[in-house]
């Protein structure tokens, strides 16, 4: 009973912790609000059921955006799967940018053009990898367990984004 309590606490903290980087992962993946709600809420409850059954997460920051990342694939499936349209479609339903919090030093359009340049970036690992990096300021190591890959692909995909994201920059 002990430990459920301090699984339960964990997870509470967890979820205050993280919930936020997670929705914007999502958001920036799907555009749309509701979904990346639905995507968040389902992230912590496959979490949850995951430490019920009495398993362990050596990083739960990790594994609830490995989660999330694996909810959002099964989402592009299922879509892509009842639908002839392309991936691109599905992203662009719906789809805003939010509005900019009061007293925030960024200006609401350098952040949508950078948003939008960093969309335009091909191929998805790249733009996955820059995001990931730059957007979420997640470390090598925890993207590598994120992604499946090494941290050394890791890496080569970072500077390769940024390489490219530099020749998509208006001069």
């Amino acid at each position: 009973m002990v430990e459920q309590k301090a699984t339960q606490e964990a997870y509470l903290e967890a979820y205050e912790e993280h919930a936020d980087a997670i929705f914007r992962f999502v958001y920036f993946r799907t555009r749309n609000q509701e979904d990346a709600s639905d995507i968040v809420q389902e992230t912590f409850l496959r979490t949850w059921r995951y430490l019920v059954e009495g398993k362990e997460i050596d990083q739960l920051r990790a594994f609830l955006f490995r989660t999330a990342r694996n909810i959002l694939y099964d989402m592009t499936r299922q879509y892509t799967t009842r639908n002839t349209g392309s991936l691109d479609a599905f992203l662009e339903e719906g789809g805003e940018i939010a509005a900019q919090d009061e007293g925030s030093e960024y200006d609401p359009l350098d952040i949508a053009r950078a948003m939008k340049l960093l969309g335009e970036l091909e191929p998805p690992e790249y733009k996955e990898a820059v995001h990931l990096r730059f957007i979420e300021e997640l470390g090598i190591g925890e993207m590598a367990q994120i992604l499946g890959v090494s941290e050394n692909v890791v890496s080569v995909r970072i500077n390769r984004g940024i390489a490219k994201l530099r020749k998509l920059l208006p001069i």
